[in-house]
């Protein structure tokens, strides 16, 4: 298969910088005691990083990158409900990032039809039958990496996943945490993660 075939977000990222530039330029609308703000601009961040990633994609990581814009939309037509924004400003945000989804689709459609590239088997525990969840790759290495170790931090995800950032290692551990695989122990710069 082609590379392009394989990383499909490549071509908007050109687009990307400019369009989380215009959004941060239209949050300066929003109150600064507004914490919609800032959620705003992390999402906002968190599209531009993941059209940005190098990797090639999954279905798993594409969805998210859809779930993501439809979420940065629904705070930014919230600031349309309030007065912040003008609905112009507003559909042409949205139109952009529209587009971006529809690129993005067709690869996501692929992926589910695909046998195995979804729900591959990952152990709970050590001696336990394998159960079938919805993981990435990167979902499955951390499992892989944290079954063979007590416990991890970020970092040391980080040391088997080098191309990736330490935002996507966060997301990718809670939703495994949401899912019930793995549990968080300690506070601060002390956080650890391992197996359920």
């Amino acid at each position: 298969m082609n590379e392009e075939f394989l990383n499909p977000v490549r071509k908007p990222f050109s687009n990307g910088v400019k369009l989380t530039n215009t959004v941060y330029k239209l949050l300066e609308f929003f109150p600064e005691s507004d914490p919609l703000k800032n959620r705003a601009k992390d999402r906002a961040l968190q599209i531009l990083e993941n059209l940005m990633e190098a990797a090639p994609r999954d279905g798993a990581s594409l969805a998210l990158l859809g779930r993501d814009i439809d979420v940065l939309l629904g705070y930014l037509w919230i600031g349309k409900s309030q007065g912040w924004l003008n609905s112009s400003n507003c559909l042409i945000i949205a139109n952009e990032y529209e587009k971006i989804k529809k690129e993005i689709e067709p690869i996501i459609e692929l992926t589910q039809k695909l046998p195995g590239i979804e729900n591959q088997p990952v152990l709970q525990e050590v001696g336990q039958e394998p159960a079938f969840v919805k993981t990435t790759a990167r979902q499955r290495k951390i499992l892989e990496f944290l079954s063979q170790n007590e416990k991890a931090q970020v970092m040391d995800l980080r040391a088997i996943l080098p191309d990736v950032t330490k935002r996507t290692i966060r997301r990718d551990l809670d939703e495994l945490l949401e899912a019930g695989k793995i549990v968080r122990l300690g506070e601060f710069n002390q956080v650890f993660y391992k197996i359920k």
